[in-house]
């Protein structure tokens, strides 16, 4: 459903205490245009062109409000209209809701916001299922959680048993390169053993990021595992020694025999995407704020994968860290359609039954026109079921 809500009022001053916290909520308040403001003046409604369709204490009469609401709901410009009813709902409760209860099956979402409160009136408007709101913070987190619904997907036709069927999960380079393989660009990398005593040339400059190499070993970060910034041969020589320390001391049972050297990758921001089959719904697409504070920010959206690249941009725009990427204050521009595309592209997992998980953490957000590279990865593939 799209965003735009047509207010009509009795009530000037209590149709502006909604409007802010939806404006705050990202909804637009869609003034009537100039076609029914004209279907209004020929039902003997005279309103002034403006955000709100403001019927002033007319409208407490049946008949105004009655017309005004048949007006309103078939007008190609409002998503959904919301009625507020100011004193009169309390004073004449019945007669005032009267007209919003029968028009209550209209095609088009129609909600009541009542000021000051009317007992009376909203639970007559309760008992007509229409809903309704005394405060305008509740009015407002329902409308917008209406109008971010999005039509559900066809049920899977089979169930996804290989859920439960875990199996191995690959190392990084191997992670990494099924990425590439599906067409999403990585940072290029060289594995090294971690008893080397001189580093060798590399394809690439410093500095450098190392990282343990291992699949036994997630998160990197959280066990001392990751150096940044390695300015030489000799301190890349020293970067190894210390994170073979510094993993076996927190995690004995790892196996620290190869680290994996790649250049240091900068770009506008970056997110994590991740893919996995879930038991009971099947086959997920997330995108979330990226690098190790994914968890602290938990700033993410979640689809049904596969998605398109409709669906992808979408789920861009519900993401509050995102918007830094869009030029904020004068920042260069993320290329957010090659995000798009790399969504599109690692959410046809779906149709691979061999993945069963795969994460890209971070996933860096290159300038407008740049592209996106993944610099970190992790597959986990089905089992035999």
């Amino acid at each position: 459903m799209r965003g735009n809500v047509g207010v009509v009022t009795t009530t000037a001053g209590g149709a502006t205490m909604v409007v802010d916290p939806l404006a705050s909520r990202g909804i637009n308040i869609q003034g009537a245009s100039t076609a029914t403001l004209a279907r209004l003046a020929n039902a003997g409604i005279e309103v002034k062109p403006a955000r709100i369709t403001d019927l002033t204490v007319a409208g407490a009469r049946y008949d105004t409000m009655k017309s005004a609401l048949d007006i309103l709901l078939a007008a190609p410009e409002f998503d959904l209209v919301l009625a507020v009813i100011g004193s009169s709902a309390r004073h004449y409760p019945h007669e005032t809701v009267r007209p919003l209860i029968e028009a209550a099956g209209s095609d088009k979402p129609l909600a009541a916001f009542l000021v000051p409160d009317a007992p009376d009136a909203l639970a007559a408007l309760s008992r007509a299922s229409l809903p309704n709101f005394r405060t305008p913070e509740a009015c407002a987190d329902a409308l917008a959680a209406a109008l971010a619904r999005r039509a559900p997907l066809p049920a899977p036709v089979q169930p996804f048993a290989r859920a439960h069927a875990n199996g191995p999960v690959l190392d990084e380079v191997a992670s990494g390169a099924l990425i590439e393989r599906l067409g999403i660009a990585r940072a290029p990398g060289v594995a090294l053993n971690s008893d080397i005593v001189q580093a060798p040339p590399l394809p690439f400059p410093y500095p450098v990021a190392v990282k343990v190499l291992s699949a036994q070993i997630a998160h990197k970060s959280d066990i001392g595992g990751v150096v940044l910034g390695v300015s030489d041969g000799a301190s890349l020589v020293g970067a190894i020694h210390n994170i073979r320390t510094a993993v076996t001391a927190r995690m004995a049972a790892a196996s620290v025999e190869r680290v994996l050297v790649q250049p240091m990758i900068s770009g506008v921001g970056e997110v994590l995407i991740g893919y996995r089959i879930d038991r009971d719904v099947g086959p997920l697409i997330m995108l979330a704020a990226g690098g190790v504070l994914t968890e602290v920010v938990r700033d993410r959206s979640l689809r049904l994968a596969p998605v398109d690249l409709a669906g992808a941009h979408e789920m861009i725009t519900q993401l509050r860290s995102l918007v830094s990427l869009c030029g904020y204050r004068g920042k260069a521009k993320g290329d957010l359609d090659a995000l798009a595309r790399a969504i599109v592209t690692l959410s046809q997992l779906a149709d691979d039954p061999s993945v069963l998980e795969a994460e890209i953490n971070p996933l860096i957000v290159l300038p407008e026109g740049r592209g996106v590279m993944a610099v970190d990865a992790l597959v986990k593939l089905a089992g035999n079921a």
